[in-house]
C-alpha cells in the first residue's frame, strides 16, 4: 500500500515561461485598466466597475479553442460552462491589475524589449517570431500588451508571497499506520514503555513508502499531508510525545513529533507550496471584496 502522505505540487509557477502568458491573459488592450469599451458596446461583465467587453471574451473564447484543437485535444463539450471558465479568468486577472495600479507597479517599454528580443532570438529571427504571433492571431501591439500585464501580474505576485516562506513552522514527525485501534494501542503501549518506534515501524507499519526508514515523514508545514488528522496531531503535541491512535480513511496511526522549527529554511518544493497558497488566499480575498457584475 502507497500512502503518498505528501501533497504533490499541483500548479505551474505563473510567468516562468514566457508562451503560457496568454493564459492568463486577454488578447486586446481593451483590458488594460482603465481601458474603456466604445458606448453601448455589449458586455461580459464589469469589475469594480470596469468593463470586459463581450467582443474581447469571444475573442479569447475562440484562441483558445484555436489552441487546443492545434494540440489535438477534444473540444469542450458544455461551451458555456467553457465560456463562463474564460471570463473567470479574466476578471481574475483584471482585478491583479487594478491592485497593481494602486500599489504603483509598472512595466516600462525597455523591460518589453528586453523579454521580445529574447523571444525573437530563441525563434530564430523577428520574421519567425512574427508569423509565431499571426499563428495565435496577435497582432504585435496586442502582444506587447499581453506581456505588459503578465510582467506586472509577475511583479504583484512577487510582492504578496514575499514572506510566504519566511518563519514557517515546521514539523518533523514519524508515524506507524495499522490497521485497527486495537493494535495500535498495544504498539503506542510498547513505544511508552521504551521499545524501539523505527523498528516498530519496519516490522508493522501498512505505510510502504516510510516503513523502511522507520515511519520517518521528514519536515512539513501545515496543509502539506494528505491525511489532515495526523498533521493536526503533530503540530499538536509537544516534542517527543507520541499520540494516541489516530483515525483516518487509511487505518490507525501513531504520531510521535521529534522537533519543531520556524526558523529552518524552507526548502524549494515548500516554498513553491506555501507561495502558491499565499496569492491564492489574497485572490481570493480580492474575490470576496470585488464589486463583479456579470452580464451572460
Amino acid at each position: 500500500m502507497s500512502l503518498a502522505l505528501k501533497r504533490p505540487s499541483i500548479r505551474l509557477i505563473l510567468g516562468v515561461a514566457v508562451f503560457i502568458i496568454v493564459f492568463f491573459m486577454t488578447s486586446c488592450s481593451t483590458l488594460r485598466v482603465g481601458a474603456a469599451p466604445a458606448q453601448e458596446e455589449p458586455l461580459a461583465a464589469k469589475v469594480n466597475g470596469q468593463p470586459i467587453p463581450l467582443a474581447v471574451l469571444d475573442k479569447e473564447v475562440n484562441r483558445r479553442l484555436e489552441g487546443i484543437r492545434f494540440v489535438g485535444d477534444a473540444i469542450p463539450q458544455d461551451l458555456n460552462a467553457f465560456r463562463a471558465m474564460v471570463l473567470d479568468t479574466m476578471i481574475q486577472q483584471m482585478l491583479i491589475e487594478q491592485a497593481a495600479q494602486l500599489q504603483g507597479i509598472e512595466v516600462p517599454d525597455a523591460d518589453l524589449d528586453v523579454e521580445i528580443n529574447l523571444m525573437i532570438e530563441i525563434a530564430g529571427s523577428r520574421e519567425n517570431w512574427l508569423l509565431q504571433l499571426q499563428a495565435d492571431r496577435l497582432t504585435e501591439e496586442e502582444f506587447r500588451a499581453v506581456l505588459r500585464s503578465a510582467l506586472i501580474t509577475q511583479k504583484m505576485r512577487d510582492l504578496v508571497t514575499a514572506s510566504a516562506c519566511v518563519g514557517v513552522e515546521q514539523i518533523h514527525a514519524r508515524h506507524i499506520l495499522v490497521a485497527d485501534e486495537t493494535t495500535a494501542t498495544v504498539i503506542r503501549d510498547q513505544i511508552i514503555a521504551g521499545a524501539d518506534f523505527a523498528g516498530l515501524a519496519k516490522q508493522f507499519s501498512l505505510d510502504v513508502t516510510t516503513r523502511d526508514i522507520g515511519g520517518d515523514l521528514g519536515w512539513f508545514v501545515r496543509g502539506q499531508l494528505l491525511q489532515l488528522p495526523v498533521e493536526e496531531s503533530a503540530f499538536a503535541q509537544d516534542i517527543n510525545s507520541v499520540s494516541v491512535p489516530v483515525k483516518t480513511e487509511l487505518g490507525y496511526h501513531i504520531v510521535q513529533t521529534l522537533e519543531r522549527a520556524s526558523d529552518r529554511p524552507v526548502d524549494q518544493e515548500m516554498c513553491y507550496r506555501l507561495s502558491e497558497a499565499s496569492f491564492e488566499a489574497w485572490l481570493n480575498e480580492l474575490l470576496t471584496q470585488a464589486q463583479i457584475e456579470r452580464f451572460i
